[in-house]
């Protein structure tokens, strides 16, 4: 890897990174259907052009069925869970809940093939002992932060099974198109809910976050990831992920004053590990 891509792959990682500090920073005078309906309809705006100019939507003309499912699983459904979880989450929680999401890929691949390597098992059962480790310190069923930490997994849980989704179903579509028509119908499906919870007008900065959150974190970041894919992988474009955590948390301490706990840390490190494990 070249030391630009290794640039590239960390502007990423903090992209990513930076999703949940800013969605906790709309949230406070926006409600979550016109956070997802913003972010999804502006990330569109950047992704369209781009994916006509490309011609990338053709193939997905003949699978329109199987293309509208994997944008309802990868992209609507999990923004949805994402954005009212972190109504009750910290950023950092929630950044490193949603990097189990490649733990539940390994898990719904076992649960189809019904087989699973030792190293692919050992990686999702350390990654569920680091959620057990979040749940005994920070997050508790019986509140609001412990159920918005289960929608947080449900999230990660629909982008694991989005990508096994993908993969199995509709390999020959380009991930462009795929992300340009998973922000497109997702902006299509919330525009109702977000009609019946108003569009209330923010203030300058939150207005400017919003357009930080739908532009660059979310259309800028999937083009950026398309790129790295192109120039290095599909693999090491992913290890983005894989940074996105800490940059969550960095970003969570330094602009919403959130503390740092050592059993966070300890979870996050055993969700990463794990993590990796299953996808690798």
């Amino acid at each position: 890897m070249t030391r630009r891509d290794a640039a590239l792959l960390i502007l990423l990682g903090a992209a990513w990174g930076s999703v949940y500090p800013l969605t906790t920073l709309v949230l406070r005078e926006l409600p979550a259907p016109t956070v997802v309906l913003a972010r999804t309809g502006l990330a569109a705006l950047v992704l369209v052009p781009l994916a006509v100019r490309r011609d990338v939507l053709r193939p997905t003309l003949g699978r329109l069925t199987a293309v509208l499912g994997a944008a309802l699983l990868q992209a609507t459904f999990p923004l949805i869970l994402l954005t009212t979880g972190q109504q009750h989450v910290s950023a950092a929680l929630a950044g490193i809940l949603l990097a189990t999401q490649p733990a539940w890929a390994a898990m719904l691949t076992w649960i189809a093939d019904r087989g699973l390597r030792i190293r692919e098992l050992a990686g999702v059962l350390i990654a569920l002992g680091g959620i057990v480790v979040l749940y005994s310190r920070d997050l508790h069923l019986d509140s609001a932060s412990g159920r918005g930490g289960l929608e947080l997994l449900a999230a990660a849980a629909c982008y694991g099974a989005g990508t096994v989704y993908i993969h199995r179903i509709i390999p020959e579509i380009p991930p462009l198109a795929i992300a340009t028509a998973a922000m497109t119908v997702s902006a299509v499906a919330m525009a109702p809910f977000a009609a019946v919870a108003g569009f209330p007008v923010p203030d300058p900065v939150t207005a400017i976050w919003l357009v930080v959150l739908a532009v660059a974190a979310t259309g800028g970041a999937l083009v950026l990831f398309y790129t790295l894919i192109s120039r290095t992988g599909a693999i090491r474009a992913n290890l983005a992920g894989y940074l996105a955590p800490a940059f969550a948390i960095a970003f969570g301490r330094v602009f919403l004053n959130e503390p740092i706990h050592a059993q966070a840390i300890a979870g996050l490190a055993l969700i990463l590990i794990g993590s990796y494990l299953a996808a690798t």
